[in-house]
């Protein structure tokens, strides 16, 4: 990077790459990573607010998810969830996941929703799923 130009980064943003200026609060901005202008993501890597990625995978953004079993199992649930009908219960899993996807999470918000969710019965065909969110929730709380 060159000496004369300046970078300012906000509070939780993610810089990656050559980049100069202000970057704002929660921004992720990536720039060139070679000498001929070229961004070359290459390797596992998570960047963003609350994003995850599994093996080989590449998640950008805040609350990305990619390439994780754990998203399968979000995205599995949802859909469980949503053919059931139960506009309550589709309510309350949106509203964790919004909690989830915050940067200052209220977990016993978190703990309160989840619970609601795994403790309906429309979820008796996702054990596998519902085991993979919960370990993911105890890594949070």
């Amino acid at each position: 990077m060159d000496k004369d130009r300046k970078l300012r980064v906000g509070k939780d943003a993610v810089v990656y790459g050559d980049v100069s200026g202000d970057i704002g609060d929660g921004s992720v901005v990536i720039g060139p990573t070679d000498s001929r202008g070229n961004v070359i993501l290459n390797r596992t890597m998570a960047v963003g607010r609350g994003a995850y990625a599994g093996p080989g995978s590449i998640a950008i953004g805040a609350g990305a998810g990619a390439g994780s079993d754990v998203v399968h199992a979000f995205h599995e649930i949802g859909k469980i969830i949503q053919s059931s009908g139960d506009t309550g219960l589709l309510n309350d899993f949106k509203d964790l996941c919004n909690e989830l996807n915050k940067h200052e999470k209220d977990k016993s918000r978190i703990r309160m929703l989840w619970d609601t969710v795994k403790a309906s019965g429309v979820l008796i065909e996702a054990i596998d799923s519902v085991s993979k969110v919960s370990l993911f929730i105890a890594s949070i709380l």
